[in-house]
C-alpha cells in the first residue's frame, strides 16, 4: 500500500513539474495553478511518508542568492513612498523566491539530470506549441479581416500576449536545450530520428525568431550560434560538421541582412545607437527612447548611488524625470535594463547582489565545463541588458525557473539520486 502510495505522488510531482515548465507561455492564472499544484504535491510526499522531510541535499547553494535578493526588495519596502506599488513588485517577483523555496523541499529524485532533460523537453514542448499558435492566430486575423499576412505573423504582431524580447530569449535558450539534449539515450530513439527531430526543431524555432525581428533576439540568436560552432569544433572534435554548420550560418546572416523585411530594424538600431547628438527629447523611435532612458538613468542612479530609491518608487522616478524633461512618451516605460532598473530600486547593493546571481553560478558551470548552462546564462545577461525583466510576471517566472533548474543540474553528486527512483 505504501509503495503504490508513493508512486502515485511520484507521479503527481512529476506531472506537476510539466505543468510548470509548460505555463511559461501561459496566462499568469495557469503559472499560479502549476505552482500551487507543486508546492501541494511536495507538501502530500511529506505528509503522506512517501519521503522524509529533509531539506533537498542537491539544493544548490547559488539559489540563495534569489532568496537574498528578493530579501532586498523587501527591504526596499520600508523606504519606498509608494508602498502599493511596492507591494505590486514584490508580488511580481515572488517566483523568483517561491522556487528555490520550493526546490529546497522536492525529492532529492526529481532533480535528477534525467529529470532536467524531461523538464526541458516540456520547456520546448510549449515553446513550439505556442509558435504555432502565435502563427496561426496571425494567419486567421490575417484572412478575416482582409490584411496583409506578413504583418500580422511578424514583430509585435506575432506574440500579441507577450513582448518580442522574451519569446526571442526563451527561444534562443531553447535551440541550445535542442542542440545539447541527449534524446536518443534520453528516448530511445535511433541516430537518424534524432537528427531529423533536431533539424525540424532548429527550423521552426529559427523562423520564429526571425519573424520576431528582435534586436535582442537577433543578438541571443548570434551568441546560439558561436557557441554552437564553438561547441562542434572544440568540444566535438568535428571539423567537417562544424565547418558545415558555419557555412550554413553564413548563408542564413548573409540572407538577413540582405532582406529588407529583417534587416531594416537592426541597421536602424545601429544608427540611432550611434547617433552622437546629445537631445533630451526622443521621438517615437524605441532606439531613441532607451538611449534617453539609458543616460538619464545614470544620473538618477548617482543621486542616491548605495541603496537607491526604494522597491516601490521606481516608476515615480523615472515619471519625474520625463516630466521634467518633458518627453512625451504615450505611456509608462522603464529602464528598459534590469541591471539600471534594479540600481533605481535598490541602489549599489541590489546591483552588486544581482550581478553575483549570474557571476557565481557562471564561475561553477565554467569550471565543471558545462558550457551549455554558462551560454544560457549569458543569453538571459543580455536579456537583462535590453529588458527590465524582473518587473514582469512572465520574465520572473522564467527566470527563476531556469535558474533554480540549471544551478540543480550542477550538483556533483546528483547522478547518484537515480538510484532511488
Amino acid at each position: 500500500m505504501k509503495y503504490k502510495t508513493k508512486n502515485i505522488i511520484d507521479k503527481y510531482i512529476l506531472i506537476s513539474m510539466i505543468f510548470i515548465c509548460l505555463s511559461i507561455y501561459l496566462p499568469p492564472f495557469f503559472k499560479s495553478l502549476s505552482i500551487t499544484f507543486l508546492a501541494s504535491s511536495i507538501i502530500l510526499a511529506y505528509l503522506t511518508k512517501s519521503y522524509s522531510l529533509k531539506f533537498n541535499l542537491n539544493f544548490n547553494k547559488h539559489n540563495l542568492l534569489l532568496l537574498m535578493l528578493y530579501l532586498l526588495y523587501i527591504v526596499g519596502v520600508f523606504y519606498s513612498s509608494d508602498i502599493q506599488e511596492a507591494f505590486f513588485d514584490l508580488e511580481v517577483k515572488l517566483p523568483i523566491i517561491i522556487f528555490p523555496i520550493l526546490f529546497l523541499f522536492l525529492p532529492q529524485n526529481f532533480l535528477s539530470k534525467r529529470k532536467f532533460w524531461f523538464y526541458t523537453t516540456a520547456i520546448i514542448s510549449g515553446l513550439i506549441i505556442n509558435i504555432f499558435f502565435c502563427f496561426i492566430s496571425g494567419i486567421i486575423r490575417s484572412i478575416n479581416d482582409s490584411l496583409p499576412l506578413i504583418p500580422e505573423i511578424s514583430y509585435t504582431k506575432l506574440t500579441i500576449s507577450s513582448h518580442p524580447s522574451y519569446a526571442s530569449l526563451f527561444s534562443s535558450i531553447a535551440l541550445i536545450l535542442v542542440y545539447r539534449m541527449p534524446s536518443k539515450e534520453l528516448f530511445k530513439i535511433n541516430k537518424r530520428t534524432n537528427y531529423i527531430i533536431k533539424t525540424i526543431l532548429f527550423f521552426i524555432i529559427t523562423v520564429f525568431l526571425l519573424m520576431l525581428k528582435s534586436r535582442s533576439g537577433f543578438i541571443a540568436m548570434t551568441i546560439v550560434s558561436i557557441w554552437i560552432i564553438f561547441d562542434i569544433f572544440i568540444i566535438e572534435k568535428r571539423k567537417i560538421v562544424s565547418l558545415i554548420t558555419l557555412f550554413l550560418i553564413s548563408i542564413l546572416y548573409i540572407t538577413i541582412f540582405n532582406l529588407n523585411q529583417f534587416s531594416g530594424r537592426y541597421y536602424n538600431a545601429i544608427d540611432k545607437m550611434s547617433d552622437k547628438t546629445t537631445t533630451n527629447q526622443p521621438n517615437e523611435n524605441s532606439m531613441s527612447q532607451r538611449k534617453f532612458i539609458y543616460l538619464n538613468s545614470l544620473n538618477i542612479i548617482l543621486e542616491k548611488p548605495f541603496f537607491g530609491y526604494g522597491t516601490g518608487d521606481v516608476k515615480q522616478t523615472l515619471n519625474k524625470l520625463y516630466n521634467k524633461e518633458q518627453t512625451n512618451f504615450k505611456s509608462y516605460l522603464n529602464a528598459h535594463d534590469q541591471f539600471l532598473q534594479t540600481s533605481i530600486a535598490l541602489g549599489l547593493i541590489g546591483l552588486i547582489l544581482l550581478l553575483l546571481v549570474f557571476i557565481l553560478p557562471i564561475t561553477n558551470m565554467f569550471n565543471q565545463k558545462e558550457y551549455f548552462l554558462v551560454t544560457i546564462f549569458l543569453l538571459i545577461v543580455a536579456g537583462f541588458l535590453f529588458e527590465s525583466m524582473l518587473e514582469r510576471e512572465m520574465g520572473t517566472y522564467f527566470f527563476g525557473l531556469i535558474y533554480v533548474l540549471s544551478n540543480s543540474y550542477m550538483q556533483k553528486d546528483i547522478e547518484l539520486s537515480e538510484k532511488g527512483e
